[in-house]
């Protein structure tokens, strides 16, 4: 016992440098279940002229008034455009607090929990803005705006949603 017992105390050492070692990295490189929904979106980056278009509104663009999700007095507008097989959209919002904090544009499948974040909102002189396109196949989508958080899964706290969908299917499913 006496000539292992001074191997006993680096080797629990080791032990412990291993498993907390072991438990960074599985946290680290965990990025939770992707969604279908996630999988199958390609999220592009509008250039500049596309992304005044879209944010003056000028053009065929349909508006959406964006729903708040709490008490406090927030708005928000989604204006996009079906185009070559892609939708163009852009959200505006006017958020409390717009200067102090980040906030998240994530898209959701209606229909499941699939969700994935989008982008990033900026800040300019008329409130919070920011532009993106996707594949027009993943009609329709929700689009939430939350604060920004660490979770790189799921929104933290959802501030504003809106339902994008193709009007033509819609008036063509109420006719």
């Amino acid at each position: 016992m006496k000539k292992l017992l001074p191997f006993l105390f680096p080797l629990t050492s080791l032990a412990i440098v291993m498993f907390l070692a072991f438990r960074w990295y599985s946290n680290r490189t965990d990025r939770g279940n992707i969604t279908p929904f996630a999988e199958n979106v390609a999220l592009e980056e509008l250039t500049s002229e596309e992304s005044s278009l879209a944010l003056s509104g000028v053009g065929d663009f349909e508006t959406i008034e964006m729903e708040s999700q709490g008490e406090t007095e927030d708005t928000g507008k989604v204006r996009y455009e079906i185009n070559e097989g892609k939708v163009k959209f852009s959200v505006t919002a006017n958020l409390e607090n717009s200067q102090d904090e980040n906030y998240q544009v994530w898209l959701k499948d209606p229909n499941s929990e699939a969700i994935r974040r989008a982008f990033t909102l900026e800040y300019i002189k008329g409130g919070m803005s920011g532009t993106a396109a996707i594949s027009s196949e993943t009609l329709p989508f929700e689009i939430i705006v939350s604060k920004d958080s660490a979770e790189a899964n799921s929104p933290s706290e959802v501030i504003l949603k809106g339902l994008v969908e193709d009007q033509e299917e819609v008036e063509a499913i109420q006719e």
